[in-house]
């Protein structure tokens, strides 16, 4: 069996705050999508649409833990929704997204989270986009304000 590879499609760094980073014209020649969001600070929530997709189609279950507590929930959404945070404010500052299959027109797409950052809770999330198009476009939002400066996103076409 082949070892998979990455190649690094496309990556922004903000020079400016923003609300929201699109990736749009997608090759659908990898196996697997994998989007690395690294944020110094700001916002609970990081969100991901595909194809301008903003109806309810999104089922997401996560689990989160600090070595004390833990947290469950499970909702269908407008966006596979990475809400991992901890009760102290404490944001987490990296989050990875892998999308499964992204370019098959013959399934619902499946989605892989983690995130943590220090001082943070750790999370997983799985999610399921019900839809069976090709995804051609991403679309990463923040909840409660602008990603700030600094703050990085790399997708990588994971090869088949």
């Amino acid at each position: 069996m082949a070892t998979p590879t990455y190649e690094l499609l496309e990556s922004v760094t903000l020079a400016t705050a923003a609300s929201s980073v699109t990736f749009s014209s997608i090759d659908g020649g990898y196996g697997d999508l994998v989007l690395v969001v690294d944020k110094p600070s700001g916002g609970r929530r990081v969100s991901l649409g595909f194809n301008g997709d903003t109806g309810s189609n999104y089922a997401n279950v996560s689990m989160n833990g600090n070595g004390s507590a833990t947290n469950s929930y499970s909702a269908t959404q407008a966006y596979v929704w990475a809400n991992l945070y901890s009760s102290g404010g404490d944001n987490a500052s990296l989050v990875t997204f892998q999308i499964m299959d992204y370019s098959a027109t013959d399934k619902h797409k499946s989605v892989l989270v983690r995130a943590g950052g220090a001082g943070f809770l750790v999370g997983a999330q799985a999610a399921r986009w019900a839809n069976t198009a090709a995804i051609t476009s991403l679309e990463v939002t923040g909840s409660t304000n602008s990603y700030p400066v600094g703050s990085t996103f790399n997708l990588y076409g994971v090869a088949k």
